[in-house]
């Protein structure tokens, strides 16, 4: 019951993490602790691809700034 508590208050953006675990079928037998582990697991993977994306973005712009921006286009 604290489980089904807990998922139904997180934002949307853990929703398909909701969903796998629901379908998982595990939802009556979780423990909290796997709960806060699969979500912080979650949150780490969505924190590296952010970082990543800004690393590209970041060198795109080196790569637009060194080469004269739109000239040439």
């Amino acid at each position: 019951m604290v489980i089904e508590k807990v998922m139904r208050t997180l934002v949307p953006n853990y929703d398909h993490v909701i969903v796998a675990i629901q379908e998982s079928g595990n939802v009556p037998t979780m423990q909290l602790e796997d709960l806060v582990g699969s979500l912080e697991a979650h949150e780490l993977v969505i924190n590296e691809r952010k970082s990543a994306q800004e690393s590209v973005q970041a060198m795109q712009a080196q790569t637009f700034k060194k080469n004269g921006g739109n000239k040439g286009k």
